[in-house]
């Protein structure tokens, strides 16, 4: 092997490594999005049961509530893997098909442009797909997406070659896997279109075209090959119709660079900067200006500006355009001296970010390794344990988890897909019985609950008050916590043992969560403390507060959480609290306008006004800061 092509080798191999140490990481059952659901709908359609594929089985409150199945299949592909290799070996195949597709968008972009200009543009594109790392039917999306890529880029050197066939039992595949399979269609779409506008001159002799033209009429027909037929085919342009709930996923990027602190918006960050330098590489390559391109790259950043699930696509179509764009300029420019230079500078600084997501500065929130985290299954298995018995009130995101679980011996409330619910359960119902007690009296009065199972950090509006009710709530009674659950029992005589038992109030708190106290796992010490707070045990919560920020004093989010707590009564200390998460890189609107809250406070007006100021910066609809500096407008 000569000097040149080894060191290629080494690159690309360090590349695929930095990207997979962002993949890497574990499944958190609970909150694993719809995980755990699809495994279920895997086992019973290999049972028999196709009723999943057009009704809502795993509910007891609209079960008969129609919607269109539109993943079936990749429930079946993960059931099969799962029993054959577990959920460890379910992160590796999620590891293997992210990798694959990288490794199909990198050989489609060196068709048109320098082995070390791709190589360079793969870095900040490795950053825009690890938005979307979790093991989700939408993994299928990407591969195939980068198939159809790579087989329209083959079948435009090489007309004669059939292989693009191969596009229409895909195609079969991606309809009954993911919703996203209409991007096929689209894309041999826009190659059409611009095939046409570039050879609009002579397509009567157009052979391409014709054969292109064929495919996407083919693509189409399969299409309707699904257990729903029309309504899976066209179901991608009505899923919206009936959504009744706010999905986080389906927000702008926008929505999160404000909400969120900067390392964790690196993505969004470099997705707003790679968007400019996209556009100017089109103006770099206008005599060779690739319309498919051009109209894709317009297409994906409409969608990755409105709909953060999308921004992976925008990366998927940024690598092989900004690299074919700017390819005859990097010609220009590149020497001996300047490849050998650059070459060092690249191995140095994959191997840096190989380093830096090693000790979790790309990752903060991920929990490195294979297979479950530790408590995935703890919920669950007390329920079993202790012969628990429902209905069961949940909230939306624990619903999978507790189909994959308990069905069919438990079904559930609510799970996370707004179109297997009707629109009017979420507003009148779910949302309703969260929000007022009154509401609430009657559905446990209509459902009579036994059990409530909710996930403690869902973000549902009032579900956070709704948990400090139920604790308070002479009729429950608080029997577990974990890092991502609690359950409440009805206070009956049936589940008094277990009461007994298990009971968790503000007198024994310390004793019922020490083996979350004593936990080394950040998450648990955190669960504590809020359960604490719960429990009007401030004193409790703050003190694990900080034996947390001893143990990670780089978790901004809780020295901004002391800060809160304490802005009222001691705004200095929470003004030293503050600072300090901001300066650990939690630089949020919320911590800002915390601390513009203390400084006011204190009497330090300029100081308040800049922290406020910064608020509004990050996030235009911080109304205490906008409230703040309206009010004191008239003075300045």
């Amino acid at each position: 092997m000569g000097y040149n092509k080894l060191i290629k080798t080494l690159v690309f191999i360090l590349l695929l490594v930095f990207y997979g140490s962002l993949l890497l990481h574990k499944i958190e059952l609970p909150v694993a999005d719809d995980m755990a659901r699809h495994v279920k709908n895997g086992e019973l359609i290999l049972e028999g049961n196709f009723n999943v594929f057009y009704k809502n089985v795993y509910s007891y409150t609209e079960s008969d509530h129609v919607f269109v199945n539109h993943h079936w299949l990749s429930g079946v592909v993960f059931y099969l893997l799962h029993q054959a290799v577990g959920w460890g070996g379910l992160v590796i195949f999620k590891v293997i098909i992210f990798l694959l597709t990288f490794l199909l968008l990198f050989s489609v972009s060196l068709k048109k442009a320098n082995f070390w200009l791709v190589a360079l543009f793969s870095i900040p594109t490795i950053f825009i797909l690890s938005e979307r790392t979790a093991l989700r039917p939408e993994i299928f999306s990407y591969l195939f997406t980068a198939v159809f890529l790579y087989l329209l880029t083959d079948l435009e050197e090489h007309p004669e070659r059939k292989r693009i066939l191969w596009l229409i039992p895909l195609q079969l595949l991606w309809v009954n896997m993911h919703l996203f399979f209409v991007i096929g269609p689209a894309l041999v779409a826009g190659f059409i279109f611009a095939r046409v506008i570039l050879n609009r001159k002579n397509l009567k002799n157009d052979r391409l075209i014709k054969k292109l033209t064929v495919l996407l009429m083919a693509l189409i027909v399969v299409s309707f090959i699904n257990p729903n037929g029309i309504s899976g085919a066209f179901y991608p342009l009505q899923i919206f119709n009936n959504y009744g709930v706010g999905v986080e996923e389906n927000q702008s990027s926008f929505y999160f660079s404000r909400l969120r602190p900067p390392l964790d918006n690196l993505p969004i960050s470099i997705f707003f900067w790679l968007v400019f330098i996209l556009a100017v590489s089109f103006l770099f390559n206008l005599k060779k200006l690739s319309l498919f391109y051009l109209l894709a790259g317009v297409a994906t950043v409409i969608g990755g500006l409105k709909v953060l699930r999308l921004l992976p696509f925008f990366g998927l179509i940024f690598l092989p355009a900004v690299s074919a764009n700017f390819s005859k300029s990097f010609d220009r420019l590149k020497s001996v001296f300047l490849k050998r230079f650059l070459v060092i500078i690249f191995i140095g600084l994959l191997t840096l970010l190989i380093y830096m997501n090693g000790i979790g500065k790309f990752s903060n929130y991920k929990k490195p390794g294979i297979g479950l985290t530790a408590t995935s299954n703890s919920s669950a298995e007390f329920f079993k344990k202790q012969g628990l018995r429902g209905p069961i009130f949940n909230d939306y995101d624990m619903g999978s988890y507790l189909a994959y679980h308990f069905y069919p011996d438990e079904r559930v409330f609510v799970d996370n897909r707004p179109e297997a619910y009707s629109a009017s359960f979420f507003s009148n119902t779910y949302y309703s019985m969260i929000q007022n007690e009154d509401k609430w009296k009657k559905m446990l009065e209509k459902y009579q609950f036994n059990v409530i199972f909710l996930y403690q950090y869902d973000k549902a509006d009032g579900l956070r008050q709704f948990i400090y009710n139920r604790i308070h709530d002479p009729l429950w009674a608080l029997v577990y916590a974990d890092s991502y659950t609690v359950i409440l029992l009805k206070n009956n005589l049936e589940n008094q043992d277990t009461i007994q038992r298990f009971g968790i109030t503000p007198e024994n708190a310390e004793e019922k969560l020490g083996s979350l106290l004593q936990s080394e796992n950040y998450d648990d010490m955190v669960a504590a403390a809020d359960i604490f707070n719960y429990l009007e045990r401030p004193n409790l919560g703050m003190k694990t507060f900080l034996q947390i920020v001893e143990k990670w004093p780089k978790k901004g989010k809780i020295w901004m959480i002391m800060g809160e707590w304490e802005s009222e009564k001691n705004p200095h200390l929470a003004i030293t609290y503050l600072e300090k998460a901001i300066s650990v890189g939690h630089r949020t609107a919320e911590a800002y306008s915390y601390l513009g809250l203390a400084y006011k406070n204190i009497g330090e007006i300029e100081k308040a006004e800049q922290a406020f100021t910064k608020a509004l910066r990050i996030n235009p609809d911080r109304q205490e800061a906008r409230e703040f500096l309206e009010a004191i407008s008239p003075w300045r």
